[in-house]
C-alpha cells in the first residue's frame, strides 16, 4: 500500500470510528476496542496483509476530534466516547453503573439530599441511565444495610405506596418523608 494510499484510508477509517463513538454516545453507551476493531473490519477498512491498526486510526480520531474522549475502567479497559452526547456526570455515572452500582446510587442518593435537599424515587433507577430491574434495586437495598458506609441510605414510603431514598446526613427522617409525600402526592393534587 502506498503511502499516500494509507493516509486516505486512515483518514476514512478515522471518520468511520468517529461516526461510531458519537452514534454510541448519542445511545448513551461506550465504545470498546473490539467494536472499533469489528466496524473497521466490516467496514472493509481491515483486510488481510495491509498494516491498518485500529489503534492508529483511533489515535488519530481522538486528535482530529476533541470530543471523542477515554475513559478506564477498573477493569484497565479503555471506554470510549463523545463529549458532544455525554456529559462528564452521565459518564461517570455508567461507569458506576458498571462497576459499583451500590456507590453509585449512594452517591446520587446522598448529592440529592444535600444540594436541592430532596429524597429520590426509587423508581428512577429502572429509567435510563440506570436501567436496573426492580429485583435488583431491592437487592442493592438489602446488600447496603449490611456494608458499612451505607448506613445513612435509608428509605421512606408515601401513603401510596411509593419509595424514596434519601440519605440522614442532609436529611431528617420526619422532613425526609414530608417532601416524598409532597413530590408523591401534594403537587399532583395541589395544581
Amino acid at each position: 500500500m502506498t503511502q499516500e494510499r494509507e493516509a486516505k484510508q486512515i483518514e476514512f477509517a478515522s471518520l468511520a470510528v468517529t461516526d461510531i463513538i458519537r452514534k454510541r454516545s448519542e445511545e448513551g453507551r461506550f465504545v470498546l476496542h473490539e467494536e472499533i476493531r469489528a466496524r473497521l473490519t466490516e467496514m472493509s477498512f481491515l483486510q488481510s496483509g495491509e498494516q491498518l491498526s485500529p489503534l492508529d486510526v483511533l489515535k488519530q480520531a481522538r486528535e482530529e476530534h476533541g470530543d471523542l474522549k477515554e475513559i478506564e475502567g477498573k477493569d484497565g479497559i479503555p471506554r470510549y466516547y463523545s463529549s458532544i452526547y455525554m456529559s462528564e456526570k452521565y459518564v461517570k455515572i455508567l461507569m458506576q453503573k458498571g462497576e459499583d452500582p451500590l456507590l453509585m446510587i449512594a452517591e446520587i442518593v446522598r448529592e440529592n439530599s444535600k444540594i436541592y435537599p430532596r429524597p429520590i424515587p426509587l423508581s428512577i433507577f429502572e429509567e435510563s441511565p440506570f436501567e436496573f430491574s426492580k429485583d435488583d434495586l431491592l437487592d442493592f437495598l438489602k446488600r447496603m444495610t449490611g456494608i458499612e458506609g451505607y448506613q445513612d441510605i435509608a428509605q421512606t414510603t408515601t401513603s401510596i405506596g411509593t419509595v424514596y431514598l434519601y440519605s440522614t446526613h442532609y436529611l431528617e427522617p420526619d422532613y425526609a418523608s414530608t417532601l416524598a409525600e409532597w413530590f408523591d402526592v401534594g403537587q399532583a393534587n395541589n395544581p
